[in-house]
């Protein structure tokens, strides 16, 4: 556990030594157990049941409390049975917020800002519930008269900029979710809301650096994790990407929208992939046209060239040492000059000497094999989803129709890559076939 974990898991169990547990304490202790997620068996053993010298309403508050921060709202109610405090009426309006039933959590929790007059959360987060039943104007009111009091907090800040966000004042709410974070830069949900505007506002490294501060492992981290995701797609980092959408699943695994995103950043990086290696294919097969005589070599090195017929790089990297060396005044300080000149634009003789050339010879029909093989149907070959569509593309319905293709043919079928053209190299080798070199 780091320092700052321990520090955080101190600062839970100093409020819970407290004989009376304050709904401004609850409200904290469900911020640092949501962000930094402690070991979850201890905080039940500590809030769940009766305790010693804790009396009965104070330990069913506790036992709600907790089912309410651990996300089981729906257990708040069983747990505050037979119990009428102020305090119960806010831990029950609070599993309200949490169930998305504000009109039942306002009369509660405005019950509870009565009655706990000291405690700044209730007023907040009845004022949080009043805006979640369409009360805008009556939730500014209800944090108006908090402020008056001199009392402010983040959360204070925050449900105000909730509340000019429903009323169109964007930058207003923005300013007060900065002014947040000055007073808690670590509080998550003004971090989240302030990424979120940065983004739709084009400030994407604004935006990336506010979603990596937000840790845990509640439904706000998930989102984050799923939005920074979107924003590392649109860098085209989908590696990073795809760790976000897994980082967000590992907290919630039957998220839909994580699992979502995770396959499609998947898919697409493969076809970045293949437009990567496409564009590099493509800026081979130019190297490779390039005249030999655009290159200073000696005479005899150009002469002994042309009289090879090697009038481009293409031509010469089918040539071995063995070949050049072979012919006639071509010797070992012609050879370093080819050689030389081939690195410089990263080939090498003898890269393209076919290797299927001898068992490709005499067979009868189209290249590379013979007619019952030639005749075989695409559809019996098994191919990925993105291959056929290749296939289909070019009205490709046989193997014979297929080696009749070259690479550069495949290559420019728009997201047909070096992925998909390795696959149907491996299975044209199975049938002793392979693609038209020119």
């Amino acid at each position: 556990m780091s320092v700052e974990e321990n520090a955080v898991v101190t600062e839970i169990e100093e409020i819970l030594r407290k004989q009376e547990i304050s709904a401004d304490d609850y409200l904290r202790i469900a911020d640092l157990a949501r962000k930094y997620a402690p070991e979850r068996r201890a905080l039940q053993a500590r809030m769940s049941g009766a305790q010693p010298g804790i009396p009965r309403e104070e330990a069913a508050c506790r036992e709600a409390a907790y089912y309410w921060i651990v996300g089981l709202a729906e257990k708040v109610e069983e747990a505050l049975k037979g119990t009428n405090t102020p305090m119960a009426s806010f831990l029950r309006g609070m599993a309200a917020v949490e169930m998305g039933r504000f009109g039942e959590a306002v009369p509660l929790l405005k019950d509870a800002a009565e009655k706990l007059p000291d405690a700044a959360g209730p007023t907040v987060e009845y004022a949080k519930a009043l805006r979640g039943a369409g009360k805008v104007s009556e939730a500014m009111e209800a944090i108006g008269k908090l402020e008056a009091s001199g009392k402010s907090s983040p959360s204070l800040l925050y449900s105000k900029a909730l509340c000019l966000e429903d009323m169109g004042d964007i930058e207003g709410a923005c300013s007060l979710y900065e002014q947040a974070l000055n007073m808690d830069a670590a509080y998550a949900p003004a971090v989240f809301r302030l990424a979120y505007h940065m983004d739709l506002h084009g400030e994407d490294g604004k935006a990336i650096a506010l979603y990596k501060t937000i840790a845990g492992d509640g439904s706000l981290f998930v989102s984050a994790m799923c939005n920074l995701g979107l924003l590392f797609e649109d860098a085209d980092n989908y590696e990073e990407a795809i760790r976000c959408y897994r980082e967000a699943l590992k907290v919630d695994p039957g998220n839909k929208r994580a699992a979502l995103y995770l396959k499609n950043a998947i898919e697409s990086l493969d076809m970045y992939y293949d437009e990567t290696e496409r564009k590099e294919s493509e800026r081979m097969e130019a190297i490779l046209r390039m005249p030999v005589s655009d290159f200073e070599l000696s005479v005899r090195s150009r002469n002994c060239l042309a009289k090879m017929n090697v009038r481009t790089l293409g031509d010469l990297v089918k040539k071995t040492e063995n070949e050049l060396l072979s012919y006639k005044n071509f010797g070992e300080t012609s050879l370093r000059e080819i050689k030389n000149l081939l690195e410089s634009k990263g080939l090498r003789l003898g890269m393209t000497k076919p290797e299927h050339a001898a068992r490709t010879q005499g067979k009868p029909g189209q290249p590379g094999g013979d007619d019952a093989v030639l005749a075989k149907p695409i559809s019996e070959i098994e191919l990925s989803v993105r291959s056929r569509k290749c296939m289909a593309k070019l009205n490709i319905q046989t193997l014979g129709d297929l080696v009749q293709k070259t690479e550069k043919e495949l290559l420019a079928v728009k997201n047909f890559g070096q992925t998909s053209l390795n696959e149907i190299k491996q299975r044209l080798s199975e049938h002793g076939l392979s693609l038209r070199s020119v």
